[in-house]
């Protein structure tokens, strides 16, 4: 059962190391502006901020998630052909529009589905060891496509990545349906809006919408950045693919911080290193100093992907499990970078690559402190966030 979950993720994430780190560049080979491909890009976490909780909810709903997924992944599949086939601004506009809807239920409602997974065995706390198996998807993907693709296959970036989700439709087809989701209880809607009265979890959302769009931006930009200091392909692909590689050992200790460590403190430290890292872009001159800065986004992955999730999980009831990752990836991975792509290609286009990082900095400085506020200052007792403890739900 872990192998099909743990070929989910790889193939998943083989299609994030592609498109996160290379699409800006893919655009800017097309001779897109600087605005257009901020709005080609912003136009996806856009539309899942409405879309994302519609998908999650209906996938609890409705109590299936496996279509869902096959549905969404053919759908991203078709776009991504429209996307190679296309050579205008509006027609890459509408399919890429086209692609943020259906790629939009695939991330939090295959968490849903491990999650489900992990409480079925009673192994709550080693998401991580799943998720790993992204990482190295991530690290393998992205490090191919910019060491030895890049300078003369760029573009087949569309075309690779129609075949990636038409394999992990194949995958989706396998997993299994949870028992424990199949057969919950009715579902009371005012139980779920009782979180929007709940400041703790709502000024949490807010700093992630920051921290979300200084990640994505950082992830859409840097490619471009490093070209902008005549970086090799290789180094380029390297330097992208490094962060993932580093993930690795980490994510496999990552249960025994979770028992160990209040999830608060991964959170916050994955936080921190951020304002760090664009600060050190800004000045970074040689493109060789790029790479042990890379090396500290592994602490940033752990809090944001593994404790961030744990402790969305935490803060709802089980039986909306994909609503809440849906929440928490609309904020994360929706509004901030939505806006702020927008924000960074209408940056570049005004002023430099280089200016994106002092964007990212002012970004990463208001989530910190939304961070701060929502986990100390709004916070119950720290213990509540323990994986020993039960579940702060129905309140």
């Amino acid at each position: 059962m872990r192998k099909k979950f743990n070929a989910f993720y790889f193939i998943l994430f083989l299609s994030f190391g592609i498109i996160g780190p290379y699409r800006a560049l893919y655009f800017t080979e097309k001779g897109f502006s600087g605005t257009q491909i901020g709005i080609l890009i912003g136009v996806v976490p856009i539309l899942s901020i409405i879309l994302q909780p519609v998908w999650s909810a209906l996938s609890d709903v409705f109590h299936t998630r496996r279509l869902l997924l096959v549905v969404g992944c053919l759908g991203v599949s078709a776009a991504m052909v429209g996307v190679g086939l296309a050579d205008s601004f509006i027609s890459n506009f509408i399919y890429f529009m086209l692609f943020s809807i259906f790629i939009t239920p695939i991330g939090p409602i295959g968490t849903a589905f491990v999650l489900d997974y992990l409480d079925e065995i009673e192994k709550p706390d080693t998401l991580s060891l799943i998720r790993v198996w992204g990482t190295v998807g991530f690290g393998t993907s992205s490090l191919l496509l910019g060491s030895l693709l890049m300078d003369k296959y760029l573009n087949t970036f569309p075309w690779i990545l129609a075949g990636i989700y038409l394999l992990l439709a194949l995958v989706s087809l396998v997993l299994p349906e949870s028992k424990t989701m199949t057969f919950q209880p009715n579902i009371n809607l005012n139980e779920l809006s009782q979180l929007s009265k709940n400041k703790e979890f709502v000024v949490f959302l807010v700093g992630m919408i920051f921290i979300g769009a200084t990640m994505i931006i950082a992830s859409s930009y840097q490619a471009i950045f490093l070209l902008s200091m005549n970086a090799s392909t290789l180094l380029i692909g390297i330097a992208i693919a490094l962060p993932a590689f580093v993930e690795i050992p980490m994510m496999l200790v990552a249960p025994k911080f979770l028992r160990n460590v209040h999830i608060r403190w991964l959170i916050m430290l994955g936080a921190i290193i951020l304002p760090i890292r664009w600060i050190s872009f800004y000045f970074i001159q040689n493109p060789g100093w790029v790479i042990p800065v890379q090396i500290f986004n592994g602490f940033t992955t752990i809090g944001v992907e593994i404790a961030g999730v744990s402790y969305i999980d935490k803060s709802i009831s089980p039986k909306w499990r994909a609503t809440g990752q849906g929440l928490y990836t609309t904020a994360t991975f929706g509004i901030g970078p939505g806006i702020g792509n927008f924000i960074a290609g209408n940056i570049i286009e005004r002023y430099n690559i280089r200016a994106i990082w002092g964007l990212n900095l002012f970004l990463g400085m208001v989530g910190l402190i939304l961070l701060f506020l929502a986990l100390w200052f709004f916070s119950r007792s720290a213990e509540k966030f323990s994986y020993e403890k039960s579940k702060v739900t129905d309140r």
